[in-house]
């Protein structure tokens, strides 16, 4: 079986979406990430596309809905629990600054709903109104212990924890960013939970209630500018708990859009049955010449 035949959602497929950029672009990764990426930080599905382009490229909204602004980042972490390194020096990944748009059935054509995100944004348009909710610290020594604790082979011994702890320790003090997360409130009260959990129901009964963190945004509106926010590697080169206009700073990864279509459940508050917009799913090398393509959720 494909990845595609395992994958693509048994959803209606009506083509309701026109691309986020307009010009200067090209297709950097598919629905599965290349060889060189996971390389960087050991991830196979990506479930997206991304556009590479330059710093500050005008961003447009896919489809009309109602749209919502956030920030959500985290360290990446290897499957013991320790730090993953590029270079020797930690990496931060996630969508960064993003916006969400949930596309009502009368847009997208599919029951409930579907959203679109839009990652890795420099600055939001004036439009809408950024939702940051308290950062959560991690503890990562306690993981690292835990983590080897639960082990049945391959267990480390006292002494050799003791010094990859050791070593962490210089690294959370050299890096503190690396001891927070981002956008990870899942709380049940809407007040306090991050905007982009919000559920579609929600959106509308906030957006009438004039909420201001609710914004209706019309298909081919500006919503943001392209970046690299939440692609941290080494020094943080910005203020994350005021995150409003990011200047162009060195990474691990080059500058792009993310762009993702999917539905989020309402009860684990997960993203799942993502659509590749292309019908591809498949690695960035089989995403040449997409405009020739008829299977696809743009029109």
């Amino acid at each position: 079986m494909s990845i595609k035949e395992k994958h693509k959602p048994s959803i209606p497929h009506e083509p309701y979406l026109k691309p986020p950029l307009h010009n200067n672009f090209e297709i950097s990764e598919g629905y599965i990430y290349s060889q060189n990426e996971r390389k960087i930080h050991g991830q196979y599905f990506h479930k997206a596309v991304d556009y590479s382009t330059s710093w500050g490229q005008p961003v447009y909204a896919s489809a009309s809905g109602y749209a919502v602004a956030s920030y959500h980042r985290y360290t990446i972490q290897n499957s013991d629990k320790t730090l993953k390194l590029f270079k020797n020096k930690p990496l931060g990944n996630g969508l960064g600054l993003f916006v969400q748009i949930y596309h009502p059935e009368k847009i997208c054509g599919v029951k409930n709903g579907r959203i679109t995100q839009y990652g890795h944004l420099s600055k939001i348009a004036n439009e809408m109104k950024l939702k940051t909710t308290k950062t959560e610290k991690v503890d990562i020594v306690k993981r690292i212990i835990e983590k080897n604790n639960r082990l049945r082979n391959n267990k480390k011994s006292r002494k050799e924890i003791e010094k990859i702890i050791e070593f962490h320790k210089k690294l959370m003090k050299k890096y503190p960013w690396i001891n927070y997360k981002y956008g990870y409130n899942f709380s049940e009260n809407i007040e306090e939970k991050e905007s982009y959990l919000y559920t579609l129901k929600e959106c509308e009964t906030l957006f009438k209630q004039k909420n201001k963190y609710v914004t209706w945004i019309n298909q081919g509106d500006l919503i943001g500018y392209t970046g690299t926010s939440g692609l941290i590697w080494g020094e943080l080169k910005y203020c994350e708990e005021k995150v409003k206009n990011i200047k162009p700073f060195k990474t691990w990864d080059e500058v792009h859009l993310h762009f993702e279509e999917a539905v989020r459940d309402e009860k684990t508050f997960f993203k799942k049955e993502q659509r590749d917009p292309y019908g591809i799913y498949k690695s960035v090398k089989h995403y040449e010449n997409v405009e020739s393509l008829k299977d696809t959720l743009f029109f």
